[in-house]
């Protein structure tokens, strides 16, 4: 039987998310994409990791997190209890299935990633499976010309807090498909001792569930 992995993609409201999944698996985003507030929604992905074998990996899109109701978020800040109690409540719904954890913020906005940091520590909490792993992105929004405000860019905290998590952090950009390989690859491929090719191999679509 082909075991599915499932993967859990986490970030905040507008960083991207659904943009680097549509543009991963299916090959068409661009600029002028549109795309809704998503709610959840699944990807199937089929991705060749070398040497004629492929990981079979279901992708969850889940609703991004609202910035408005996460006061006093930071890694060197103390969050609010009722923040605690919301993120405890994301990760006791995902944490028991997922096989691995995406984690997406925006290279412009540093609050983006800082809200990521608070989630790990309720998702180690939760996570039944002591072996799932997490990948950092971080998506170059303004390279898509979203709108950001004019902030220090939390890439190299970033870069600080993965190596020190042992989590795997690379920096994309949803209208570059080429950019997305190298982290969906890295998943796949820990999921199977193959090791890749050096060459970008196709993600290939198999199927999406609304």
């Amino acid at each position: 039987m082909v075991k599915n992995y499932r993967v859990v993609v986490f970030g905040v409201k507008g960083v991207g998310k659904t943009a680097i999944l549509e543009q991963a698996i299916y090959g068409h985003f661009s600029k002028n994409y549109k795309l809704w507030p998503t709610i959840e929604d699944i990807y199937q992905a089929s991705i060749d990791i070398g040497k004629g074998v492929r990981e079979q990996v279901r992708f969850y899109d889940t609703a991004g997190l609202d910035l408005t109701q996460l006061p006093e978020v930071g890694l060197y800040s103390n969050p609010d209890p009722s923040l605690m109690l919301s993120f405890g409540q994301i990760a006791k719904q995902y944490a028991s299935i997922a096989d691995a954890f995406i984690l997406v913020y925006d290279t412009s906005r540093p609050e983006t990633f800082d809200c990521l940091v608070t989630l790990k520590k309720e998702i180690d909490k939760n996570k039944e499976k002591k072996d799932a792993f997490y990948v950092i992105i971080g998506h170059k929004m303004r390279e898509m010309d979203i709108k950001a405000p004019t902030l220090e860019c939390p890439t190299s905290r970033a870069s600080h807090w993965s190596i020190r998590e042992k989590m795997k952090h690379f920096e994309v950009n949803a209208l570059d498909r080429t950019s997305l390989f190298e982290p969906f690859i890295y998943i796949a491929t820990k999921f199977n001792t193959v090791q890749p090719k050096s060459s970008f191999p196709q993600l290939v679509r198999k199927g999406t569930q609304h």
